[in-house]
């Protein structure tokens, strides 16, 4: 766990996800909304799901921190490899492939924040320094952070899904706005997906 601890201030900064610039809607489908904002120093926007599912807050959150550390399932992930984890923390090497950029490959800490009354929630954000060496023909994403938050709403919970994920090397942001977004909604479509087949638990 102290490892694991390290890490935090060896990444991305914690106050990524404590920006409080407005997000502007991108598009809407049905219950579902996409939105996106700038983000300081960078060419790429950080994007944002929201929808209401019909499940517990708690367990889908539980079901999340676990789906998104072990299953490696994800939209355009090549290798999938628990490094470590805590009772809260786990850290994931991945290899990833996605159409216009080149192959990309980091190291990520996940972390499980419950809450016993406000929306649980579930961060994870680049942190290469337990990423073994860098494989030939790869490049190393070094920006890159998002947030899964699952409060109760109404008959179920609404879940908010945030990306932002700097590509690296030479590749033009207009390229790329394209596929993050598809990347963004995959996520959760997939996420859902899985949920519904592993038996999450409804809310009452």
């Amino acid at each position: 766990m102290h490892a694991l601890v390290s890490l935090l201030v060896a990444g991305i900064p914690m106050d990524v996800f404590e920006r409080d610039a407005p997000f502007s809607v991108v598009e809407t489908s049905g219950a579902v909304t996409l939105s996106a904002r700038e983000v300081p120093g960078s060419a790429f926007k950080e994007y944002r799901v929201q929808t209401p599912v019909p499940y517990a807050s708690a367990p889908l959150c539980a079901f999340i921190f676990d789906w998104g550390t072990r299953s490696g399932d994800g939209p355009g992930i090549t290798k999938h490899v628990l490094l470590a984890e805590g009772e809260r923390e786990r850290v994931v090497y991945q290899q990833i492939s996605q159409p216009i950029v080149s192959r990309r490959d980091f190291a990520f800490t996940s972390m499980h924040l419950p809450s016993a009354s406000g929306p649980c929630r579930v961060r994870f954000r680049i942190t290469n320094a337990l990423a073994p060496p860098k494989p030939e023909g790869f490049v190393r994403l070094t920006a890159m952070w998002g947030e899964w938050v699952v409060e109760p709403k109404g008959t179920g919970s609404l879940v908010t899904y945030t990306l932002f994920s700097d590509p690296g090397g030479s590749i033009p942001a207009f390229l790329v706005h394209g596929p993050a977004k598809d990347a963004t909604k995959g996520a959760v479509n997939t996420m859902l997906t899985k949920a519904a087949a592993a038996n999450v638990p409804r809310a009452e």
